[in-house]
């Protein structure tokens, strides 16, 4: 054999290894998102990935945080900082460099077949500025280890403009571009507009797993970037390596437009699979008991009984009682965010604590005393799916999950009315992405108590004490030409380091039906105080329910202590919610009504919920004021993702941790942050809280 078919085999062979490694591999952009380096690709990460990136090429340093919702889904929003233009004034912004925001959408519209590529198409910059707004179609097909791309856009990713627009043929002005006018807005009167420029690349996946190899053709020659701050370009072909030391971590370095270095890292992880580490220190499952050594109920033995629900199951007890041979316990699950384990070890407790009297075990779930939900379970069909003598989908059939029942039932037990309640804990608190700092933060120790008046009727209240903070550098007030409802920021977080950010008296009652009702007075978040009103209608087992909120409120001082400020507003709205899905479930809310600064206008949420918990999900707000006089960022806009704090403590709770990316905050399209509402209140009434995590009844 000859050296060329010598090196030729050789080449070949290291190509399959590669092919071999990670066919499927996607890994993310200079820009957030699937992509090569300065371009998107049409592979999307898998589902639930949420990606946080960083990367550096002068003048341009990026921060993204990437979600992938669904399969055919992903959206970025981007902080850039343009490192060679001001914020501002010197006098006024000092030496902070210019920040730039945006969000990004890429829908998938078919997969790569045997004989058609993957494509999809994408809007950048599609809410922010519009400095870097862009719009892409783009395809991908895979030859082994390679992995090609092919793209066409309009706007900042295809700058070059290497033919005419063809659509210039159904309208002359699609033939040119327009300088977008306002910040924030959704930049359609340029969507699809301007020459188009061809883009694409190659990642190659080479023999050592953790080293992908990407070169690209860059669609932008970098002769028309924003602010006149227009850059070299010695040749639009971009080099990079990403290196993955190991799952999670992506560094990233190239050298990009001939003239630059570029670097990059990336922390990504998929939170659809993620899984509690709550087991960790976790009480152990009470083991259930066979027949001969099961309990014997008598009346002195409920007190007992009611102690070891709180104990293993967190399952307060406010009362027990039977119909028949069906034990009914009500209570409030304080402990496990899934509702199927809470149910599984309450039912633990009971079979060891009871007699062979009883045949069904029904858990009355109560929210602050409100009859929520009942969930019953067939004894002997636990045991037997306990013991893996069936399957879990022949157990389902034995759990019956029902609204609140009016039969008579025999009262065994009553528990004493616990009326005080205390705990400390930290608390967070940042502003992303003013003049003054790329995050100013403050860190706090919180202490918080309630005390009940009645089981309906309470008072909890929370004070704060400031423990590290960087809020010495928060010196920036952003203009408004509305009431300064939430751009007076800086004051409520600068002014004292002991603060009560709420103090209220609540009352929440069952209204009969299906229907809620909640008043509440005080300090009603960290800005505002006030009285106001809450109902919803929430009918059991469906996919919809009605809510109607109304309040009267004032501003608070800056020390957020005792005392008002002058300004006055009644605000409240209308909200639909509805669930959408089955596999992928999506909660839809709907909101309609005036706001803090006296505007009136619509919200739309839209969250992506998986079946562990977590939320991914964005919000709008668009009301009659303006773009001009609401600002920089035209409306109100945010994503957000949300996940049970089981992921992040070693023990179980129902807490959840959000994480919120709002690009500006302005005045307009601003709500009162309620403590408490009642939708989040009544959340057993949807049958998927307890069945789309039925696996973990027994854990």
């Amino acid at each position: 054999m000859t050296r060329t078919r010598l090196f030729a085999a050789g080449a070949l062979a290291w190509a399959v290894s590669g092919a071999l490694h990670a066919q499927d591999r996607v890994t993310q952009s200079d820009w957030g998102g699937a992509g090569l380096m300065q371009t998107p690709i049409a592979r999307m990460e898998d589902e639930g990935q949420i990606s946080l990136t960083a990367s550096y090429t002068s003048p341009y340093a990026r921060y993204n945080l990437s979600m992938q919702p669904f399969p055919w889904l992903e959206g970025t929003f981007r902080y850039m900082s343009i490192n060679n233009r001001a914020y501002g004034p010197a006098d006024v912004d000092g030496d902070q460099h210019y920040k730039d925001k945006s969000i990004d959408i890429k829908a998938r519209l078919w997969r790569e077949s045997r004989w058609l590529p993957e494509v999809a198409v994408g809007f950048r910059d599609i809410g922010g500025t519009g400095l870097f707004s862009s719009e892409y179609l783009v395809a991908n097909k895979r030859f082994g280890s390679f992995d090609a791309s092919l793209g066409l856009a309009t706007g900042y990713i295809g700058n070059r403009g290497d033919f005419e627009n063809p659509l210039r043929l159904i309208d002359e002005r699609f033939a040119t571009r327009p300088i977008i006018s306002g910040a924030g807005q959704l930049n359609a009167t340029s969507t699809f507009r301007g020459p188009i420029g061809i883009f694409g690349g190659v990642s190659w996946q080479s023999p050592l797993e953790q080293l992908l190899v990407k070169i690209e053709l860059d669609g932008n020659d970098y002769k028309n970037e924003p602010q006149r701050n227009n850059q070299l370009q010695r040749t639009p072909i971009n080099l990079g390596v990403v290196y993955t030391p190991r799952p999670g971590i992506q560094i990233t370095a190239g050298f990009e437009r001939g003239a630059e270095a570029m670097v990059g890292v990336a922390f990504t992880g998929n939170l659809r699979n993620a899984r509690s580490v709550a087991p960790l220190l976790d009480r152990p499952v009470v083991p259930l008991a066979d027949h001969a050594s099961r309990g014997v109920s008598n009346p002195g033995s409920w007190p007992a009984l009611a102690t070891a629900l709180q104990r293993e199951a967190g399952l307060k007890v406010s009362e027990i009682s039977r119909r028949g041979r069906e034990l009914i316990v009500t209570g409030e699950q304080q402990r496990y965010f899934y509702g199927a384990q809470g149910v599984g070890r309450s039912i633990r407790v009971l079979d060891t604590g009871t007699n062979a009297d009883f045949d069904w075990f029904t858990i009355a779930h109560q929210r602050v005393d409100m009859p929520i939900a009942e969930t019953s379970v067939s004894r002997e069909a636990f045991a037997d799916y306990v013991d893996r003598r069936i399957d879990l989908d022949t157990f389902a059939r034995s759990v019956e999950i029902a609204p609140p029942a009016s039969q008579r039932r025999e009262v065994l037990y009553q528990a004493p009315f616990d009326r005080f309640q205390a705990g400390i804990g930290p608390g967070y608190k940042h502003v992303m992405g003013g003049p003054d700092g790329f995050i100013l933060y403050q860190v706090s120790a919180d202490a918080s108590a309630t005390y009940w008046f009645g089981r309906h009727t309470w008072v909890s209240g929370i004070v704060s004490a400031d423990v590290l903070n960087n809020f010495d550098k928060f010196r920036y007030n952003p203009p408004s030409r509305m009431p300064r409802v939430r751009t007076y920021q800086r004051e409520f977080l600068t002014t004292s380091s002991v603060t009560v950010p709420n103090l209220q008296l609540t009352t929440a009652h069952y209204l009969g039906g299906d229907l809620y009702g909640m008043g509440y007075a005080g300090y009603l978040e960290s800005m505002y105080g006030g009285v106001g009103g809450e109902v919803l209608y929430r009918p059991f087992g469906e996919r919809w329910a009605l809510g109607v909120d109304v309040n009267h409120v004032r501003q608070r001082n800056f020390d957020q202590r005792a005392g008002f400020r002058d300004y006055d507003q009644t605000t409240g709205h209308a909200t639909a919610y509805v669930t959408l899905g089955d596999a992928q479930r999506v909660q839809a809310n709907v909101s309609v009504g005036r706001y803090l600064a006296g505007d009136i206008g619509a919200t739309v949420n839209v969250a992506r919920r998986f079946d562990n918990g977590v939320t991914m999900g964005a919000w709008a707000t668009k009301t009659n004021v303006s773009s001009a006089t609401f600002g920089e960022g035209s409306f109100d806009k945010g994503i957000y993702f949300s996940v049970p704090m089981d992921f992040l403590l070693p023990r179980p709770t129902r807490a959840r941790a959000s994480i919120i990316w709002q690009p500006l905050v302005r005045d307009g399209g601003a709500r009162l942050a309620r403590r408490y509402a009642l939708y989040s209140l009544t959340a057993e009434r949807d049958r998927n809280f307890l069945l789309e995590n039925l696996d973990w009844i027994d854990r």
